[in-house]
């Protein structure tokens, strides 16, 4: 009873002492060192607009970039409803009970349609982003997309 009446009142101290009930610091068995949420988040460079905001665009270059964005984002817009909707449906198939084998490899050969349209759009616009800049420019992004170590698109 004395020891039990000793641990309830260490109790409270040792939880106060404790300092890995800070949540800066990880514990020390643990190696899965997990990246901040806002990691995920960041713009990967894959494409040739990543680099765009550092190569000093002129105001007619600037607007003609606005017009390709505006136009792009409604092309992406329809493929990504028809993705969404594929994805779907193949959720249900797989989740229902009577499983039909080739409308799945249907709907898979869909998917892989509407992905592949998707890659050809991305270049494409990467392209016609290139067209807008400079021979300047076109050197200074070539270098940066060097720097980061991706094939260029397209």
């Amino acid at each position: 009873m004395k020891k039990l009446m000793f641990l309830i009142m260490l109790l409270p101290i040792v939880a106060i002492a404790n300092p890995m009930m800070d949540r800066d610091v990880s514990p020390p068995h643990s190696d899965n060192k997990m990246p901040s949420p806002s990691m995920h988040m960041l713009p990967k460079p894959d494409d040739v607009g990543f680099f765009l905001h550092d190569l000093n665009l002129t105001t007619a270059q600037n607007a003609k970039i606005l017009i390709l964005l505006e136009k792009e984002r409604d092309l992406m817009e329809e493929d990504r409803d028809e993705a969404r909707k594929v994805r779907r449906d193949i959720e249900e198939m797989t989740l229902s009970d009577d499983f039909d084998k080739e409308k799945l490899e249907k709907l898979i050969d869909k998917s892989l349609k509407l992905h592949k349209r998707y890659a050809l759009k991305k270049a494409e616009f990467s392209h016609e982003l290139y067209a807008v800049l400079d021979k300047q420019q076109r050197q200074a992004l070539k270098l940066k997309m060097l720097s980061f170590n991706t094939p260029f698109p397209g």
